[in-house]
């Protein structure tokens, strides 16, 4: 109850903030979040050509976009990833998402994947939907520096765009996350792989004009709890 508590005060008090100190004409906090349906998959290239082959699964959860993410690196196990939705609120997340019955499968489809958890997210910063080659990592933050965190974030990447990067980060908090997911989440995202790797060569250069707020950014963190990349993309667009 405590954490329940400590999650909608956050959100709401962050809404307020945004509101106040970002000029955010519809008042707050990005609109919409995401559901993602976390599985272990046999072969996860397999799985994913399996579901854009046969969209009709994808369409059940009634999300307005639906994509994956495949865990490149830093794995819990292996054939991790995840599979997307994008919805336009969270009223549709929570309602549409859970339109589809997973253990109803067809059996081809059941035996291409392992069942692990799902989760609901509501981005904390404007989050563009645009998947490529992404650097996740969760971790913790006190509440008195969350503010911070989030707006040295949102300078990090218009400071990045503005060196001529093609680059995204986007911060979000699990709702009902259970033990699995109660950090908050930092997508970092890049076309590729290639425009990734050319990113941390300049980072690591020393010379980055953005270096210096990357290490602002980073001093705001109590705890890297988990650090991967991810290979994301989409499986069905909006229309």
């Amino acid at each position: 109850m405590k954490l329940f508590v400590y999650i909608t005060s956050a959100v709401f008090a962050l809404n307020v903030i945004f509101a106040d100190d970002h000029g955010n004409s519809s008042g707050g906090l990005p609109e919409g979040g995401f559901s993602t349906f976390h599985v272990v998959a046999e072969d996860p290239y397999e799985y994913i050509d399996f579901l854009k082959a046969n969209p009709a699964a994808l369409k059940a959860g009634g999300g307005d976009a639906v994509g994956y993410c495949m865990t490149m690196t830093g794995h819990d196990y292996p054939g991790e990833m995840f599979i997307w939705n994008a919805y336009s609120s969270l009223d549709k997340a929570l309602s549409d998402g859970f339109a589809y019955n997973p253990y109803k499968a067809s059996k081809q489809l059941k035996s291409m994947r392992k069942l692990l958890y799902t989760a609901v997210w509501k981005p904390l910063t404007p989050f563009p939907l645009n998947p490529g080659f992404e650097r996740v990592t969760r971790v913790t933050v006190k509440p008195e520096n969350t503010e911070k965190f989030l707006m040295m974030s949102e300078k990090l990447q218009a400071e990045i765009n503005a060196a001529g990067e093609e680059f995204e980060m986007g911060v979000l908090i699990a709702l009902g996350g259970g033990v699995n997911e109660n950090n908050l989440m930092v997508r970092a995202i890049a076309p590729d792989g290639k425009s990734f790797g050319e990113l941390y060569e300049k980072g690591y250069s020393g010379s980055a004009p953005w270096g210096s707020t990357l290490q602002a950014m980073q001093s705001l963190i109590d705890e890297v709890v988990r650090d991967s990349h991810e290979q994301c993309g989409y499986l069905l667009e909006a229309e």
